[in-house]
């Protein structure tokens, strides 16, 4: 399969796209009512406008966080609840957590960001890696206690 750009996956568009350009092959994975997934393989004309759509999307979700991150600010800002110590402190912490997500295994990480920033259930991710649910579990659980021994130093 071809590389493809991390993109956030939405709960209302729930497909993977997939592709091996040098053989032609565009395929489309989604899972079907039942919880089965389901491999439609597509023209490249179909598959291109499946990826602008999602481009699209992700733009358009990312215009709108922003506009409720600035809401957020602004409305802090005007509350006197702000703090620019706290801000500091957040982004240090921010920094640190992206520092022990790398130190992670590649298997942990990959499962941990689709657990968290993909909205990926164990199930799925299971399906998804050929491997059982208590595996996926294991090892984010695991992922997470690692990640907490080393902030909580």
């Amino acid at each position: 399969m071809d590389k493809r750009p991390i993109r956030r996956r939405f709960r209302d568009n729930p497909y993977i796209l997939n592709s091996i350009k040098d053989k032609n092959i565009y395929i489309i994975n989604f899972y079907d009512n039942k919880g089965v997934m389901q491999k439609v393989e597509v023209s490249r004309e179909v598959f291109n406008l499946f990826d602008e759509n999602e481009k699209f999307e992700n733009a358009r979700f990312y215009e709108y966080s922003k506009h409720l991150l600035h809401e957020n600010f602004n409305s802090e800002v005007i509350a006197s609840d702000y703090s620019l110590e706290d801000e500091v402190i957040n982004a240090l912490k921010i920094k640190e957590l992206k520092k022990e997500l790398n130190n992670l295994t590649i298997v942990q990480k990959r499962r941990i960001i689709k657990y968290y920033f993909y909205d990926m259930t164990l199930d799925e991710i299971a399906k998804e890696e050929k491997c059982t649910k208590m595996a996926v579990k294991f090892s984010i659980d695991s992922a997470i206690n690692k990640i907490s021994k080393k902030l909580k130093k």
